[in-house]
This record gives C-alpha cells, sequence and structure tokens, in this order.
C-alpha cells in the first residue's frame, strides 16, 4: 500500500465541459458527397439459386439419414422453417425496389464492395462457399451414417 501513497498524479481540473472535450468542426455541404441508395443486393439470380441448392441438399439429405426418428425430424423442419424465411425475407426486401436494374455483375462484370471491386469468381467464392460446405457436411453424414449401418 505504501507504493500508492507515494504516486500521487496531477490532475487538471476542469470548470466547464468545452474545457476538456476536442473541437468539433461540423463538414460544409460542399465537404460531404451523397452516396447514391442501395436498395438491393447486387447479386446474380443464379447466386441465389445456389446458395438456395444447397440448402436444399442440405436438408434433403439430412431428412433421407435422419428422418425416422421424430425428434431429429422436427428439428429438421424447423430449419426448413429457418431457411424459407430467410430466403423470403430477402425476397420480399428486393421486390421493394422499384424497376430494379440488372446486377453490375451482368454489366461490366464487377461487384463494388466496401473494399473494392471484386470479378465474378471472388464473388461467387465469398457468397457461395458457406452453403456449399453446409450441403457438402450433409452428404458427408449421410454417406457416414449409410457406410456405418451398412457395416453393423
Amino acid at each position: 500500500m505504501s507504493e500508492y501513497k507515494n504516486d500521487r498524479r496531477q490532475f487538471e481540473v476542469a470548470d466547464r465541459l468545452e474545457d476538456i472535450l476536442p473541437d468539433i468542426k461540423v463538414a460544409t455541404q460542399e465537404q460531404t458527397t451523397a452516396q447514391p441508395e442501395a436498395r438491393g443486393f447486387e447479386l446474380l439470380a443464379r447466386i441465389w439459386l445456389t446458395m438456395i441448392a444447397c440448402y436444399g441438399v442440405f436438408l434433403t439429405s439430412m431428412i433421407a439419414t435422419l428422418g425416422s426418428s421424430g425428434k431429429a425430424l422436427l428439428s429438421i423442419v424447423v430449419s426448413i422453417v429457418y431457411v424459407a424465411v430467410f430466403f423470403s425475407v430477402g425476397r420480399i426486401i428486393v421486390a421493394q425496389n422499384p424497376d430494379q436494374t440488372s446486377s453490375p455483375l451482368d454489366r461490366d462484370g464487377r461487384l463494388m464492395t466496401h473494399f473494392g471491386p471484386m470479378d465474378r469468381k471472388a464473388v461467387y467464392g465469398q457468397i457461395v462457399v458457406v452453403p456449399a460446405a453446409v450441403a457438402f457436411f450433409g452428404l458427408a453424414v449421410s454417406v457416414i451414417i449409410a457406410l456405418q449401418g451398412a457395416g453393423s
């Protein structure tokens, strides 16, 4: 405790709050640039269909493999509802955009992101990698259970 008694720091005391706050300068109209509003996801329909197909493969393989158990089937049905809600909400949001133009991937083969433009292969890779891994997982589980059942 003695080491803290000797460590006395001097702190400045402010009379007003404005004395301790940094100066904030408000940007003028000329300094701000308006960004265009993006109402859609700017993704191709093929990407959406690929994601839906991947989740369909996963859920179908789970039903085929684990559907005989009532508890497992209930979990799979709940998952189907969540997937349906996920894609339905996305569809509803896109439908709110009047007169949607084609995707930038169709026009110039690039999609502008926060970190810069991405080409078509990078967009497909980043968006479809997780659904494809989920579909592969579902198929792998089905194969493993089938092989384990055949070996018994």
